[in-house]
């Protein structure tokens, strides 16, 4: 009797242990979009999970495969997209679930080595109170809704409805409306101009379905590559030098015929550009990835990426 008496508080004790060690920070979700050749800035998705009975902090993070590791908030105002590092960290309430998107996310920064799709990026998360945690980011397709991140990665904002005249490497496209030299510039300032802030957009050069737009604003400035879809042109990425070259652009989703005619096309306008011009348009650090169908532009209020 004595034995059966001690065998089962040995077991309620071991019982005991293993819910007190139980973590209480969950992570679920970890996701990232795969880099175009030369990009040095990826992102990162996932859900926080506070399974205990106190709030927590996520404060920090860091990777052997970034210099840094910041999370970052995105807000529009304005029409203008923001994103700045949130210093402050990010609460996890108790007993709540947090998803970082659509207006949080980590930026892996200075990666030397380009996400690949199908890797996994390792990170550590650093809690105010759970302390380091190690989390595998799956690195997904280039651009879209991460399918490990449930779709938490694709922003979706509303794209302007513009057709395009039929122009040599336009063939099939909608003939009513303005051509898209000029439905992109105005999509875009639409979208991004402000009073105080003009956006200047030059050069734009088009193939078939695809775009690239360079923008200037405030001091800052990068290329935008664009789609045209059932719902006009929207925004795919934003890069800088990234996208000057056929090999990023086929990787993004383009033809190589079309990746290739688009690049030799963009060099061709670019070299009527003052050299300050271009020098801003390479001061775009990274790429910022687009989802959808229809998608927002980070010109002018994008603050951590352009100088």
């Amino acid at each position: 009797m004595m034995k059966t008496i001690v065998s089962l508080f040995v077991g309620l004790l071991i019982a005991t242990a293993a819910v007190a060690q139980e973590p209480t920070i969950r992570i679920d979700h970890a996701a990232s979009h795969s880099m175009v050749p030369g990009a040095k800035v990826g992102d990162g998705y996932l859900t926080i999970t506070n399974r205990g009975s106190e709030p927590d902090r996520l404060v920090a993070a860091s990777s052997n495969r970034a210099k840094t590791v910041q999370l970052h908030q995105m807000t529009m105002t304005n029409g203008i997209m923001t994103m700045r590092e949130l210093k402050g960290g990010l609460a996890i309430p108790a007993g709540q679930t947090v998803t970082l998107e659509p207006n949080y996310h980590l930026m892996f920064q200075n990666v030397e080595k380009p996400f690949k799709q199908g890797e996994t990026i390792r990170a550590v998360l650093s809690f105010e109170k759970a302390g380091e945690i190690t989390v595998d980011f799956a690195v997904g397709k280039i651009a879209g809704p991460l399918d490990d991140v449930g779709g938490a990665s694709d922003i979706d904002h509303g794209g302007m409805d513009h057709g395009a005249m039929d122009m040599p490497g336009m063939e099939g496209m909608d003939m009513s409306g303005p051509p898209p030299e000029e439905a992109i510039p105005a999509t875009l300032k639409t979208m991004f101009e402000r009073p105080d802030k003009p956006l200047t957009i030059l050069p734009v050069v088009v193939r078939n379905d695809w775009a690239i737009a360079g923008w200037q604003q405030d001091g800052r400035g990068g290329r935008a590559l664009l789609k045209k879809g059932h719902h006009g042109w929207s925004v795919f990425l934003c890069s800088g030098d990234g996208i000057r070259e056929a090999a990023p652009l086929e990787k993004a989703g383009l033809s190589a015929d079309d990746a290739k005619a688009l690049a030799a096309d963009l060099a061709e306008a670019e070299a009527r550009l003052d050299p300050k011009v271009l020098a801003l348009f390479a001061s775009f650090e990274g790429t910022v990835m687009m989802a959808g169908e229809a998608g927002d532009a980070d010109q002018g209020g994008h603050e951590g990426h352009g100088q």
